[in-house]
């Protein structure tokens, strides 16, 4: 009786399925999210807040929030690289609750208060006409977060609140109305909202949700010249209303050509300067 003999395999045909294998490795670690699929599907969750812990020790807390029609996996990108520098930071990052919009006939989209115009001119001013209650009510969500990072025995001047577009008008309202002299803001493509109500009291201008600390808080503001959404008046504006309240530790970046996105360029500023307010301790 014969011995069954295996038929030799090619030793092409080897490579070639190792070369696969690492092929589909590759694609598989491009597309994995950078903070992992649990993240991401949390990241996704409306009206969730995702916690990104910091590699080292926690000493210090960023709260990252969305612009209009996003959530809160907008800023995963941007974390997944700041987290890198920052060893003793953690971020949090909240998902906005769907709401009527104005500008869309009131249909429900993702976003932290109203809108009534999406394309102003691009000589129009700040709005004298905003949505007072649901910029109110976002603030106070903002404010329950860093609250509760301050129950963690987070310190507040090592903690920052900061976003994007919607989401820097909301933390730079939520930041100069905090009880607590918090240590800075990050304002990427926004607007100081509210701003027709700033009234002068004394010998400065005083916005009316200020608390009397707020002109001494660090401000990072990054605006891109070419953006068609929030445009650069609104910044040079908003800019000039917070020099008027008293602040003078503001560092603020243009970008010539930039659109209504965060660059490269933008995203080291940013690194630099969170890394100043933010040292190792």
């Amino acid at each position: 009786m014969k011995e069954r003999q295996e038929p030799n395999v090619p030793l092409r045909w080897v490579f070639r399925a190792l070369f696969a294998l690492l092929a589909v490795y590759g694609v598989m670690s491009w597309f994995r999210p950078p903070l992992g699929v649990e993240v991401q599907l949390a990241a996704n969750v409306p009206g969730d807040d995702v916690e990104v812990l910091g590699i080292g020790r926690h000493s210090g807390t960023v709260i990252v929030v969305h612009g209009l029609g996003a959530n809160a996996a907008q800023n995963i990108p941007l974390v997944s690289r700041l987290r890198q520098k920052l060893f003793q930071v953690s971020f949090v990052l909240p998902s906005a609750e769907p709401v009527p919009l104005s500008a869309f006939g009131g249909q429900n989209h993702s976003a932290w208060f109203d809108v009534y115009d999406l394309e102003p001119a691009m000589d129009a001013p700040l709005p004298k006409r905003e949505d007072e209650q649901g910029i109110k009510k976002a603030v106070e969500r903002i404010h329950a977060l860093a609250q509760r990072e301050l129950d963690k025995g987070i310190e507040p001047q090592r903690i920052v609140l900061g976003g994007f577009s919607q989401g820097c008008a909301t933390a730079l309202l939520a930041a100069i109305s905090s009880k607590e002299k918090l240590g800075g803001v990050i304002c990427l493509s926004g607007w100081l909202p509210l701003s027709y109500k700033i009234e002068k009291v004394g010998r400065r201008k005083r916005h009316p949700m200020q608390a009397e600390h707020a002109h001494q808080m660090p401000v990072f503001w990054g605006h891109g010249v070419a953006d068609p959404t929030v445009h650069y008046l609104w910044a040079e504006q908003s800019l000039d209303h917070l020099a008027d309240m008293g602040f003078r530790d503001i560092e603020a970046h243009t970008y010539d050509g930039l659109e209504h996105t965060v660059s490269w360029a933008e995203e080291k500023d940013l690194e630099a300067w969170l890394q100043r307010i933010l040292p190792p301790t």
